[in-house]
């Protein structure tokens, strides 16, 4: 009887042990989902409170490349807020992505070269002048919801080399920026991700003289128009008219092949600086599609990666692509 009492006293001193390790188990369980409901809370608090002032944002000190880092800190755009003398005006690079700042946040900045902007929830820009118009050459401005203005807004920006606007949804590339102040020193364009499928993109695009590369990749592009030199004789009135005319004859004489021909008379030579043009992964099916590209008197390198054009059971076909373009020294990349 012993033993058993003993044994019983000891089921129940176990059903107590386990019923407080069940209770504390439960009671810490609770505490740190409050503390992590806290700690969201507060930092919800912070970041839609936190606005892109002095007092608000630091400089590493030793950077030796000036560079800034306030991605994701979760800023606002500070009206009339400057950032004059040290240690901003050593900043050359600044990292602002997954913010909900502007690009005028940046306007006093005296030294910024590079600028990224991602993600930041930009619906448009406004024209900039003062410092970062004279000291910006590379600007990362993708993945908002920026619209054609905006592109002729940034073009007035002499000092920029490359402009990177991937996946903001356009549809079009602004007439305006064939004026001859756009986009003087532009050297490299990324519009992947977008939705261009106009013919007429390439003969805007193709007035930026100092372009190097161009990234079309991921859009709706199903041929390259044919952009044709015109003679100042044929000038009417003094006056620059360009005019296009479309032509429904296949270039291979195949009747089954439904391509088009499209051709742009223009008064400046074509992409006379481009070297290398990436069309991976939009609607190219025919190698017409694509021949106008022997006429760009600089390019070197094509790249045709997923398209319709490049796929193994056209493969022959592709050969003689590449073949062609080979005779004119360029590049193709399937």
């Amino acid at each position: 009887m012993t033993w058993g009492g003993g044994g019983v006293a000891r089921d129940n001193d176990l059903k107590i042990l386990k019923r407080s390790i069940v209770t504390w188990r439960k009671r810490r369980c609770g505490d740190v989902i409050s503390e992590l409901r806290g700690s969201r809370s507060c930092s919800s608090t912070s970041t839609a409170s936190t606005r892109f002032t002095v007092g608000n944002v630091t400089v590493r000190p030793g950077s030796a490349e000036g560079f800034l880092d306030v991605s994701g800190g979760g800023y606002l755009h500070a009206d009339g807020e400057r950032f004059d003398g040290s240690p901003f005006d050593r900043v050359n690079t600044v990292n602002a992505d997954d913010n909900l700042l502007r690009l005028e946040s940046f306007h006093t900045f005296v030294s910024v070269r590079r600028l990224s902007l991602r993600r930041n929830r930009l619906k448009s820009v406004k024209p900039i002048d003062g410092d970062l118009a004279e000291t910006l050459i590379r600007l990362d401005v993708s993945e908002n919801q920026l619209n054609p203005d905006d592109i002729y807004r940034l073009s007035i920006m002499s000092k920029l080399e490359q402009l990177y606007m991937l996946a903001n949804n356009l549809t079009a590339i602004p007439e305006s920026i064939t004026n001859c102040h756009c986009f003087l020193s532009l050297k490299l364009l990324d519009l992947s991700d977008n939705y261009l499928s106009c013919p007429r993109t390439f003969y805007v695009l193709s007035t930026l003289h100092n372009l190097q590369v161009l990234n079309m990749s991921n859009n709706r592009i199903s041929f390259i128009p044919y952009l044709v030199m015109k003679q100042e004789s044929d000038y009417i009135n003094g006056k620059n008219q360009t005019e296009a005319y479309q032509d429904n004859e296949d270039m291979e004489n195949d009747k089954n092949d439904d391509t088009k021909e499209i051709v742009y008379h223009a008064y400046h030579i074509p992409f006379v600086s481009l070297i290398t043009i990436n069309l991976s992964n939009n609607m190219l099916a025919h190698n017409s599609s694509v021949l106008s590209l022997i006429c760009w008197p600089s390019l070197k390198n094509v790249i045709l990666t997923a398209n319709t054009i490049s796929l193994n059971k056209n493969l022959i076909e592709f050969k003689k692509l590449m073949s062609t373009l080979s005779v004119f020294n360029i590049k193709t990349k399937r």
